[in-house]
């Protein structure tokens, strides 16, 4: 009995320490920062090459990987990501560690404000999600899944960008067309959400996915899976609805 309220007392001490459980005011910068990169709004995944039909809606003729701007010069086989990552173990599948951020949520639009306080240069980590914005849509975030400055902005013509070579000449809408085909967020027992937009931030490959709130996802449905393709690349995370209330309230 004893060893049992010992361990009721640490997992409480260690839910009172997350940031998400303090005061604002007392955030400190790191604080800050675990919400925006580690936390129950923001949460790693792994892309992947191939499908992943667990419950997702068909996308669709998509472009390859190359096609995409994704793989090196043999594609997918060759192990290497857009000459990055280096080359995979004999038999082990091409990945790439992307982030899933709830950049809507007013824990991660709290945190980002307390980075970007009086500061004057960027903050990679922060979001330009504003309430109104968050009042209308849940957005996703994906970063890491597009290399900064790969492609030109949106609406930008070719040839206009001061980029250099580095660019690529075809039009982005394209590939964000397909992306935004293949997202959905999947809840049990109810319609899959499907978006209403997809924004690039071209100089930092950032990628904002916008679903409407008019079909409110509650803390009833438990968790909400995050799917989408890029390419030959199948992203995909769950989210716990229970970790994510902040000040009382389920945050998305």
């Amino acid at each position: 009995m004893k060893l049992l309220f010992l361990t009721i007392v640490a997992v409480a001490g260690l839910i009172a320490s997350e940031p998400w459980s303090k005061n604002p005011q007392k955030w400190t910068d790191n604080d800050a920062r675990r919400i925006l990169t580690a936390s129950p709004w923001a949460q790693e995944t792994k892309a992947v090459f191939g499908n992943d039909d667990r419950e997702a809606p068909p996308p669709g003729p998509l472009p390859g990987a190359a096609e995409a701007g994704m793989a090196g010069p043999h594609g997918a086989t060759d192990g290497r990501w857009d000459g990055g990552v280096g080359r995979m173990p004999r038999g082990s599948v091409p990945s790439l560690p992307v982030l899933i951020r709830w950049d809507s949520a007013l824990a991660v639009r709290e945190a980002s404000a307390h980075l970007t306080s009086g500061t004057t240069g960027p903050v990679p980590e922060a979001t330009s999600v504003t309430s109104e914005q968050a009042a209308k849509d849940y957005v996703i975030t994906l970063f890491g899944l597009v290399p900064a400055r790969r492609y030109r902005e949106q609406g930008q013509l070719s040839g206009s960008s001061n980029s250099g070579d580095t660019v690529d000449a075809r039009d982005p809408e394209e590939l964000l067309e397909g992306l935004m085909a293949a997202s959905r967020l999947l809840q049990r027992g109810k319609p899959n959400l499907a978006p209403e937009n997809v924004r690039l931030e071209a100089a930092t490959g950032i990628i904002h996915v916008f679903f409407s709130r008019k079909d409110p996802i509650t803390a009833a449905d438990k968790e909400v899976t995050f799917t989408t393709r890029f390419g030959s690349l199948t992203i995909r995370r769950v989210f716990q609805l229970r970790d994510m209330i902040y000040k009382g309230r389920l945050e998305l």
